[in-house]
């Protein structure tokens, strides 16, 4: 019941006019953000498959739809909401939680060729449109259940709350890539958007906006056309110093269509000094410094991410800078998007930069390597261990892009 469209539908938005071309290094982050994409997706046609899968498997006719199979379900799966039940002449008789609404319940999940002809439902269904009740999203699915004598089904209308089922996917399968997720179905409506701009939601509904008139048309020539390409547009905001990156890749999942989309923002400081500083010198000196220890020991993320944006900005090619603290998790880094925050080396997706921190928190000695990025491409990386005396308080890390 599951189709995958295995090719990218990519989206790269200039929220500034950025010259030249594409670099190789830049070219492999596109590539590895695409790479992800496609993983995502089908880890998201997969958990919405398997969760429909075991809806049909647990409700059989009417009498499942009860309490306790409400309590058992939503144990396994916290994004189940609401259980509804209607019968053929679409009059509802059941709902747990009890004190959930039923408003607008049947007129979202059903088309109306559905509510005239309720025996044409053989399969289960996911509703076209969303339900949006108390600013949460959701998705409906409806499962055509049988009672003896009776000829046509009695419906079960399940609620699933996006949040929660795209949140966990975006934990398990996208950190600590600096990604965000977005999900919109072929009504254009966005089921799911984590992007801290919420650009999903403004890129499909400024239709007044000349800026975004080529962007929406491309856009939705990908929809209805199911184009196999990417295209680039250029759109004046504002914000002068932001980039997005849009990668798209479409799903097929019981008939409906979704769109998932990863967002990168990319952020070019307005504040960058174009002098030579020598980012090496530059880490040893505040490795030794109260001003980043203190921080540390006090446990103010807030200071911390304001000296490394420092550092930062006082070198100009630098592509991030990290701190990792003494259990080798990434717990603080600039620019946001290039930082994979939360990152732990016992996770184990990169081999050489996990080894390299290891040995750096054992030997308390620097480290340079040369290696592959999480988020693609290839990297100077310097290891600073942050040391007071002997004690080790963590290790600060700066990462030069190659091939930029």
């Amino acid at each position: 019941m599951v189709k995958l469209n295995r090719y990218f539908l990519v989206i790269i938005c200039f929220l500034i006019l950025f010259p030249g071309c594409t670099s190789k290094f830049e070219k492999a982050q596109r590539e590895k953000q695409e790479a992800v994409a496609i993983n995502v997706s089908e880890k998201i046609a997969s958990n919405l498959s398997s969760l429909i899968n075991f809806l049909c498997e647990s409700l059989h006719e009417p009498a499942d739809i009860n309490s306790q199979n409400f309590q058992n379900l939503s144990q396994k799966y916290p994004e189940l909401a609401a259980l509804f039940l209607y019968d053929s002449e679409l009059e509802l008789q059941g709902k747990f939680p009890a004190d959930v609404s039923n408003d607008d319940i049947i007129e979202n999940c059903l088309t109306n060729q559905n509510k005239r002809e309720i025996s044409s439902i053989k399969k289960p269904v996911i509703c076209h449109s969303l339900l949006i009740i108390d600013t949460h999203v959701f998705i409906g699915i409806t499962i055509p259940l049988y009672a003896p004598s009776k000829k046509n089904p009695y419906l079960s209308i399940v609620l699933i709350n996006t949040e929660i089922f795209f949140s966990r996917i975006e934990r398990e399968y996208i950190a600590p890539y600096p990604y965000s997720l977005i999900v919109i179905n072929d009504q254009q409506d966005v089921v799911y958007d984590s992007d801290p701009m919420r650009i999903g939601k403004d890129f499909l509904t400024k239709m007044n906006s000349s800026e975004y008139d080529v962007a929406l048309k491309n856009l939705y020539n990908i929809m209805m056309e199911n184009a196999q390409d990417y295209f680039i547009t250029n759109i004046e905001e504002q914000t002068k110093s932001l980039r997005k990156i849009f990668v798209w890749n479409m799903i097929n999942v019981y008939n409906e269509v979704f769109y998932v989309t990863l967002v990168r923002n990319l952020v070019k400081s307005t504040n960058k000094k174009f002098e030579n500083v020598y980012l090496l010198s530059t880490l040893r000196s505040y490795a030794i410094q109260d001003t980043l220890i203190d921080p540390i020991i006090d446990k103010q993320p807030e200071e911390i991410e304001k000296l490394l944006k420092h550092i930062y900005e006082q070198n100009p090619d630098v592509y991030s800078v990290l701190l990792a603290d003494v259990s080798g998790t990434i717990i603080s880094g600039w620019p946001l998007c290039n930082s994979s925050i939360g990152y732990r080396t016992d996770q184990n997706l990169n081999k050489s930069f996990d080894t390299a921190l290891e040995q750096v928190m054992i030997s308390k000695q620097e480290k340079i390597i040369h290696a592959p990025l999480f988020e693609g491409g290839e990297g100077r990386i310097i290891f600073i261990p942050v040391l007071v005396h002997e004690d080790m308080y963590g290790v600060l890390i700066a990462i030069e892009p190659q091939g930029n």
